[in-house]
C-alpha cells in the first residue's frame, strides 16, 4: 500500500475548506439584505383599511389582501367557523382566525389562493383599492 501523495491531501483537505467558504459567501450575501427594498401596500377593501408589507409591490399588495382575507371575508369566517368547532380545529386548540392557516392547509389556501385571487381581482377591477410605495 502506498502512502497518498501531497496532491491528494491538498485536496482533501481543501474540499472542506472550500464549501466552508462558499457557505460563508452565501451567508454574508443573504444578510446583508439591509438594503433590500421594503414595500407597503394599503388596500381599502369596503371601507375598511389593510396593510401589506413585502420585498415587492406585488408581494405587498397580496400580504395585504391575506390580511383582508384573515379579518373579515365572509368566506373565511365560515370556512374557518366550521373547521374550528370540527374535532381538526379542536385538536389545533380551536386557535385564531390568524393562527388557523398555519394549523390547516385547507384555510391557507383559501386565504392565500381563492380570496387573496378574488381580492387581487377586484383591485384590478377598481372594485378595491390599493396604494403601494416602496422604501
Amino acid at each position: 500500500m502506498s502512502a497518498p501523495n501531497r496532491g491528494s491531501q491538498s485536496r482533501i483537505i481543501g474540499a472542506p475548506f472550500l464549501s466552508l467558504l462558499f457557505l460563508l459567501g452565501a451567508v454574508i450575501a443573504c444578510s446583508s439584505g439591509s438594503s433590500a427594498k421594503k414595500c407597503t401596500a394599503t388596500l381599502n377593501y369596503d371601507g375598511k383599511i389593510f396593510v401589506g408589507e413585502g420585498p415587492s409591490t406585488d408581494d405587498a399588495t397580496h400580504f395585504a389582501c391575506n390580511k383582508y382575507c384573515r379579518e373579515t371575508d365572509p368566506g373565511y369566517e365560515a370556512i374557518y367557523g366550521a373547521w374550528v368547532d370540527s374535532p381538526a380545529g379542536k385538536a389545533a386548540g380551536r386557535p385564531s382566525k390568524e393562527e388557523a392557516i398555519f394549523k390547516d392547509k385547507k384555510l391557507m389556501d383559501y386565504v392565500t389562493v381563492t380570496c387573496a385571487n378574488e381580492c387581487l381581482a377586484k383591485i384590478k377591477d377598481g372594485k378595491a383599492r390599493a396604494e403601494t410605495k416602496c422604501e
